[in-house]
């Protein structure tokens, strides 16, 4: 039997007020027959929302995590068999109308792995800081990395993997970001390039209030730290640990300048007129590009948010060193209506 091209499939966890709008941006864009929905032990009616869309569902009794339910979907449906492509996207995320129209562009290199862009919906303060905050990844960090070949996360929301790549990677949910996992084993295991297509957007929820956004970046990076433990990226023998490497400096010195300007408090009001600049620039710049001037209103603000990633980052590394990984499963924040 000869192959589909694409599929999607989509896990949740207590996803009622959402899985609805997600599904009917997904069925605009794949035949309903393509959709697929992995219910990971939802209490709510997730299931039955997403059965009356027509679409694909697989209800599992036990929530074992995020990666096991897609592999129990995966390997369940032989969706690997059944066709080229396996896009991963979540339930509160929608895409684009012409998602799947910029995505074919760059898989005609035959990439292991296609990366899209992440945007936020017009939500207040955090999706203003997170609009600026993706808008620089994305201009700066993941064209950098798609130019050297060093993307380090494919974000679960919108990353479309080859078939015959995805059937050597290991979904066993051993850390709290698969999607950093998967994006590292195809590094490791050289099993084709990961691309990024910048036009390829998706729409994701932010977090409603600075408790939900605290426990989610801590969610994030004590994924990145299980990692970097996990797959070794310590050792700077190859170009993607050294990306890495990076990354972490970049923090670190944001951790260092905090520390100076605390031992030197009659330096703060120049670290902060610097800082607040040097986001004003950027931020002004995203707010020009993407036409959401609206995010300039709270500027002012986003320094808080930088304090609160640096002080997430290194709270998670305590997290991992001494607390049970068996305890992180899902931890998403609360969702609200689309």
């Amino acid at each position: 039997m000869a192959k589909r091209t694409f599929c999607v499939v989509i896990p949740a966890f207590n996803e009622e007020k959402v899985i609805a709008s997600s599904l009917r941006s997904m069925k605009k864009i794949f035949k309903t027959q393509d959709i697929y929905v992995v219910s990971d032990g939802s209490k709510d009616k997730t299931v039955s929302i997403a059965r009356s869309k027509g679409v694909n569902v697989m209800a599992l009794r036990q929530n074992g995590g995020k990666a096991v339910a897609l592999r129990k979907l995966i390997t369940s449906r032989n969706l690997t068999e059944r066709y080229r492509y396996v896009l991963f996207s979540d339930a509160d995320s929608r895409l684009d109308q012409n998602f799947l129209l910029e995505i074919k562009k760059v898989i005609k290199l035959k990439p292991a792995l296609a990366v899209g862009t992440v945007i936020s919906d017009k939500k207040g303060l955090i999706s203003a800081f997170r609009t600026y905050e993706y808008g620089v990844t994305h201009l700066v960090y993941k064209n950098a990395q798609n130019g050297i070949k060093t993307i380090t996360v494919a974000p679960g929301c919108a990353s479309l993997y080859r078939s015959d790549a995805l059937t050597k990677l290991d979904l066993s949910g051993r850390t709290m970001t698969e999607d950093f996992d998967l994006t590292i084993q195809i590094h490791q295991k050289k099993l084709g390039d990961v691309i990024y297509a910048p036009k390829a957007l998706v729409v994701t929820q932010d977090p409603m209030t600075i408790r939900d956004y605290w426990r989610q970046i801590v969610r994030w990076d004590t994924g990145t730290w299980q990692n970097i433990v996990e797959h070794k990226l310590y050792k700077p023998n190859n170009k993607f640990n050294l990306e890495m490497y990076f990354l972490t400096i970049d923090n670190f010195l944001w951790l260092a300048t905090i520390i100076f300007t605390i031992l030197h408090p009659n330096l703060f009001p120049l670290f902060l007129l610097s800082t607040i600049l040097t986001i004003a620039v950027f931020a002004t710049l995203i707010a020009f590009l993407q036409r959401k001037l609206w995010i300039l209103l709270y500027c002012p603000l986003f320094p808080l948010f930088i304090f609160l990633n640096i002080s997430a980052y290194y709270y998670s590394l305590s997290r991992v060193l001494f607390s049970d990984r068996k305890s992180f499963l899902w931890q998403k924040v609360k969702r609200y209506s689309a």
